[in-house]
């Protein structure tokens, strides 16, 4: 029940947010667009750090061999070890999962939203393409219905694997993973969207446009972060060159 509150105090905040944006914008789907955007930019700190994480942890890989090596036959010893060797890098393995986390909670929080409250039952956003953000977008009526999909060819779900493909690319390009791990990174990056792709087909725009926007500004956050995570990775070999000599 708990659970339940706090998804139910988060739907009306979200929802307050958006009326005070559509006071100014008096559109829905402008409204959500807006609320994306400031939603991510109170992230990015979060994320960028998710991300250095993760460059924290390729760091410690060497010393992470060597105690599971030395205390393979120690469980205990070898979690006690790896926890003072986080502790003293001041590497937190959780804090890579809140973002991703955070977003989830705001996703469905959002599906709730369109699918509760009233007033987004017929908001229109563009006339002749969505015009009822609690609905899927249409741009076709085909005569005869696709398994899984209906008979409405709707764009948004396009956009959506589009935008989710070329951030699952900007990410793979700026991480390090080889071997098994790229593998299954390649898996996520392409079988992921294709689907939520069904998944999510039929789904309230609103929903859908929430979710396109914040791939795409991610995007561009996810490019300021490789930047910044390649002069880490410069730093490091220049330093392990330095300590070579």
């Amino acid at each position: 029940f708990g659970v339940i509150g706090q998804e139910a105090g988060l739907e009306t905040i979200l929802k307050w947010m958006m009326e005070m944006i559509y006071k100014v914008i008096p559109n829905w789907g402008a409204s959500i667009i807006i609320l994306t955007i400031f939603l991510k930019l109170i992230m990015f700190p979060l994320t960028k750090k998710s991300s250095l994480g993760t460059l924290k942890m390729q760091e410690l890989q060497p010393q992470m061999q060597v105690i599971q090596a030395k205390y393979k036959e120690n469980p205990q010893k070898l979690q006690q070890e790896t926890a003072r060797l986080y502790k003293e890098a001041g590497y937190n393995p959780v804090s890579g999962c809140l973002p991703m986390l955070f977003m989830f909670v705001i996703l469905f929080a959002m599906f709730n939203l369109f699918n509760n409250y009233f007033e987004f039952r017929g908001a229109m956003f563009i006339p002749g393409w969505i015009p009822d953000l609690s609905a899927g977008d249409s741009i076709h009526t085909f005569k005869f219905n696709i398994p899984f999909i209906g008979s409405e060819l709707r764009l948004l779900p396009i956009i959506y694997v589009i935008s989710q493909l070329l951030f699952g690319k900007i990410t793979q390009n700026g991480g390090t993973m080889t071997g098994s791990s790229a593998a299954q990174m390649k898996i996520m990056m392409y079988g992921m969207p294709l689907f939520f792709f069904f998944i999510f087909y039929n789904a309230p725009s609103g929903l859908l446009l929430y979710w396109t926007v914040s791939n795409f500004v991610q995007l561009i956050q996810q490019l300021m972060i490789n930047r910044i995570m390649n002069k880490k990775k410069l730093e490091m070999a220049n330093n392990k060159m330095v300590s070579a000599d």
